[in-house]
């Protein structure tokens, strides 16, 4: 909206009935499973997309991060239909609980909507961006430089306000958070991309209502820097996302992004 509005398939975790790519069937999103509560104040980065039902009313619909004081990352299963017109999307920045005062609320007529055009549950293309006519109040997280990788055992964290446990549907109006490990990415038989980051547990997770939210470490400075978005689940991965180290990644969004000035978002 540049302001307009088989068993190996992936499954999404978004807030429509899936959690980012489950992989499985379609796109979907979903809560952090085995976490806790963020504090007021805390990963003020990590942003809140809401989408408007029919009655008005708004609602979770997935997680992004601001990675720059005007760009917010999501998935592309997350941002193509608000590219499109066909859903309408609203961010809440600044406000761990949803039901608190306070923070950023920033309306669709004040951001330009870019999804990526190749997207496929497949590929490490689940990205999308939204570019913000001003600068957000809050403090952005960074990007990893490109081509990092992340060894199998590290622990990240992920945030979301997707659902806690599988089996009850109801999210949480506060933020969560949880550390994952990361871990090898199976394939499958060279059915999935290699560049994708795959980390969690059965206990210890990303779930429905999760899909775009950041995978992300602390810096010492006090900074996050975000390697992955949620994107889904695969047979053998609990928690697959999108890596934001690979360069293949960013192609499609150069031209946007120098259009507004900002081509110092995608990392060296």
């Amino acid at each position: 909206m540049n302001r307009s509005a088989g068993r190996r398939a992936v499954t999404a975790l978004a807030g429509v009935g899936a959690f980012g790519i489950m992989l499985t069937a379609a796109p979907s999103a979903s809560a952090i499973v085995g976490g806790d509560p963020v504090a007021d104040g805390q990963r003020s980065f990590v942003v809140r997309i809401e989408r408007q039902g029919d009655d008005g009313a708004w609602s979770q619909f997935c997680g992004a991060a601001l990675i720059d004081s005007r760009v917010v990352a999501t998935a592309a299963h997350c941002a193509n239909m608000a590219e499109q017109g066909k859903i309408k999307i609203r961010l809440v920045m600044g406000r761990a609980d949803a039901n608190a005062t306070g923070g950023t609320v920033v309306t669709d007529d004040q951001f330009s909507v870019y999804s990526h055009p190749s997207f496929s549950t497949q590929t490490n293309t689940d990205l999308g961006l939204l570019v913000l006519d001003r600068p957000a109040d809050q403090t952005s997280a960074v990007l990893p430089p490109l081509r990092k990788t992340l060894r199998p055992g590290r622990l990240m964290s992920a945030a979301g306000w997707g659902r806690t446990t599988l089996d009850d549907p109801t999210k949480p109006s506060r933020l969560r958070e949880a550390r994952l490990p990361v871990t090898a990415f199976d394939t499958e038989g060279g059915i999935w991309d290699k560049k994708f980051i795959c980390a969690g547990t059965a206990e210890s997770r990303v779930a429905p209502g999760d899909s775009g939210g950041p995978l992300f470490d602390m810096k010492g400075s006090g900074r996050a820097v975000v390697y992955g978005l949620v994107t889904g689940e695969t047979n053998t991965c609990t928690g697959l996302f999108t890596n934001l180290s690979d360069p293949a990644v960013w192609k499609p969004f150069r031209a946007p992004l120098a259009s507004h000035g900002l081509s110092h978002v995608i990392p060296a």
